[in-house]
């Protein structure tokens, strides 16, 4: 969670925003090992009774999923969430920021509620009147309430055309949406000139290569006065784009670190010749994960001046 600058956030305590990132990495790349070679471990004879004695239940990678999701569940972290690799690879997809569906990202917030945290300009989302904070009710007439995060993603994703019925949750009020699915190729990064010397740069997400637009769109802009940085709205997304936005102004050394079975990774910035210029980062309560991360190293550094409300404090 990241306050105005009259809190100044802790790199160690950001860090543990990156936990569930990590968690996700384990279970992907080692893979979800249930046992060992000739000696079975205890999920796996779990399973094996199970669709010994259960007729009806014959799928193993189902139990497994439900296996793992429970152990996320009993580990305490609100933010762990496991992805099979269906919905890897559509996560990579929307990193790409080139995508087919309606232009939205979902968030799952404290009370197990999804809810949009971010609608990409121009998209059919954004057209229909999906705003972000709207909490998702049903898609397409199922009930998403107790949904896992993912199963929910791959429900608002489609060939181009298909129609999305969204019922949402507005201020008390529900609300019905029609919407169609269509190829999205957004871009994370915003920028105008505000004043004669005064630049504002709006990134509505961390994806691949948003840190170079970032960097390009601050070259396009007269910022001799200062640069604003818009997070408002910024669900996160990938880290390492919101480490290379941040060394654009604070030159070398650790923006965020966390540790890994007692190990301590490291992201760190490495830039000789970082910006100099005055920065007003602004914020408010739907800003998290990575942009968090962002605000707060510039804010930890005494590089930027973090104005607005509350961040939403993931991790």
């Amino acid at each position: 969670m990241v306050e105005n600058r009259n809190e100044v956030a802790s790199s160690s305590r950001i860090g543990k925003v990156l936990f569930a990132l990590v968690v996700a990495a384990v279970i992907f790349g080692l893979g979800f090992q249930v046992g060992r070679v000739g000696k079975p471990a205890l999920v796996d004879q779990a399973i094996n009774e199970i669709v010994a004695n259960q007729p009806d239940v014959t799928d193993r990678v189902v139990l497994e999923r439900a296996a793992i999701e429970a152990a996320l569940k009993a580990s305490g972290d609100e933010w762990a969430n496991y992805f099979p690799r269906s919905a890897l690879e559509i996560l990579n997809e929307r990193n790409s920021n080139q995508f087919t569906g309606i232009g939205v990202s979902l968030r799952k917030s404290r009370g197990g509620v999804i809810e949009i945290s971010s609608v990409d300009s121009k998209s059919p989302a954004e057209k229909g009147g999906v705003k972000v904070g709207d909490e998702l009710l049903q898609v397409n007439g199922t009930n998403v309430q107790g949904a896992s995060l993912t199963s929910v993603i791959a429900m608002i994703r489609g060939e181009v055309g298909k129609k999305i019925d969204l019922l949402i949750a507005r201020d008390s009020e529900k609300i019905l949406l029609s919407l169609n699915a269509k190829k999205i190729a957004a871009s994370s990064v915003d920028s105008r000139q505000v004043s004669r010397e005064v630049g504002l740069v709006s990134i509505a997400n961390f994806s691949a290569g948003t840190a170079l637009s970032v960097e390009k769109a601050i070259k396009d802009l007269d910022v001799k006065d200062g640069l604003i940085i818009d997070l408002r709205n910024n669900p996160g997304g990938l880290v390492s784009e919101a480490v290379n936005v941040a060394q654009l102004f604070i030159g070398n050394g650790t923006v965020v670190s966390y540790r890994v079975n007692g190990e301590e990774r490291v992201f760190t910035a490495r830039n000789s010749k970082p910006m100099t210029i005055p920065v007003i980062v602004m914020i408010n309560r739907a800003t998290a994960s990575a942009a968090e991360i962002l605000a707060a190293a510039l804010q930890d550094r005494n590089r930027g001046v973090v104005i607005g409300e509350k961040s939403y404090g993931k991790g």
